[in-house]
């Protein structure tokens, strides 16, 4: 696609945001109608935004770099379709997808967006990404499941900066489990939660050393109700994994949160209903003394933006329009707001 053609098919509002970004609810970006917006990112160093997504008829997906509300450049991503993406803090741009034959690719770009390498991850035919990260070292570190019959392994993968898988590894951790998310810590061990199964699912959060050796695994089980880690946070040292509970009544969930010490010792608990129904968190993120969420309740399918307090109380929750897309929780500029796309314009709402 031509810049110039480019250029014209994604305009920009006449009211885009001005950085630093100052009222509640501002507009980011207008996408033309054929583009499937899935991710952003923000560049904290040179304060550029990348929004990406798929296009639509195609198997294509497309990169856009932009600041403060002005298109700068993109790039078309042919026989890809792009999931997620993160930036570095050198200012590189990693996006994760699928090619047409679901074959899981990794793939690194400049901040100009000029491709670097391009990695394939392939444990089995039945591989499922779900979180990835980029450390100070630019190593991507991946994790996900492989499932085969009625069993499924979890698995993670680290690619050097030249784009080289490094070292990879099955993870021991039940006979069935789902890892969720990912975090590393300055010591460079990182730190995995989701759902494992035995009778019933159970929230599993355990500890691996930077050669992926598990140093300690717990387990969160409910009286045998159904359970699941769904986000980490690390704070002064210990670590918060944020998930769903199981309590009495079908398909009924809490939302808890359990805080561990670097030795893997529970040093606090909370259970909260916040949507009064049944709590799953999409989004878990942690910014000074505040936790930020996107939840859904299950019974009711409506979506709420949430801010907590440091023991988990509600300063600030809003009900997502059915209209709105709900993509992420980001930090512009020091600042958490919450990103969702209505029609095709993407907006921000501070927090």
């Amino acid at each position: 696609m031509k810049k110039f053609l480019s250029f014209l098919i994604f305009v920009v509002i006449a009211f885009s945001i001005i950085s630093p970004i100052s009222s509640d609810e501002n507009i980011l970006y207008k996408l033309d109608e054929d583009y499937l917006f899935k991710d952003i990112s923000f560049d904290q160093n040179l304060n550029n935004l990348f929004l990406a997504g798929e296009i639509k008829g195609s198997n294509n997906s497309f990169i856009i770099k932009s600041k403060d509300g002005n298109y700068l450049r993109e790039v078309i991503i042919d026989n890809f379709k792009v999931s997620k993406i993160i930036n570095d803090k050198f200012s590189s741009v990693y996006a994760i997808g699928a090619s047409e034959d679901n074959q899981n690719k990794i793939i690194k770009f400049t901040s100009g967006l000029n491709k670097r390498w391009e990695t394939k991850i392939h444990f089995s035919d039945m591989d499922i990404i779900t979180s990835f990260i980029v450390n100070e070292n630019q190593e991507v570190i991946v994790i996900g499941y492989s499932t085969f019959k009625r069993s499924s392994d979890s698995f993670i993968i680290r690619i050097n900066q030249n784009g080289e898988i490094i070292s990879e590894k099955i993870l021991d951790i039940s006979p069935y489990e789902r890892p969720y998310k990912i975090i590393e810590d300055y010591e460079g061990n990182f730190y995995l939660t989701g759902e494992s199964k035995d009778m019933n699912f159970d929230i599993f959060v355990c500890k691996l050393s930077n050669d992926f050796d598990v140093l300690w695994i717990d387990y969160y089980d409910n009286n045998n109700w159904v359970d699941g880690g769904l986000g980490l946070e690390l704070v002064d040292g210990n670590l918060i994994a944020a998930g769903y509970s199981g309590k009495e009544g079908w398909y009924v969930f809490d939302t808890v949160f359990i805080e561990y010490s670097k030795e893997g010792n529970v040093t606090s608990f909370t259970r909260k209903s916040f949507s009064g129904g049944s709590d799953w968190v999409k989004e878990f993120k942690r910014n000074n003394d505040h936790y930020y969420l996107i939840l859904i309740d299950l019974l009711t399918g409506k979506e709420y933006s949430m801010k907590l307090d440091y023991y988990f109380d509600v300063v600030k929750k809003v009900e997502i329009s059915k209209d709105e897309i709900p993509i992420k929780i980001i930090k512009i500029n020091n600042d958490i707001y919450f990103v969702f796309q209505k029609e095709n314009v993407i907006f921000a709402q501070y927090l």
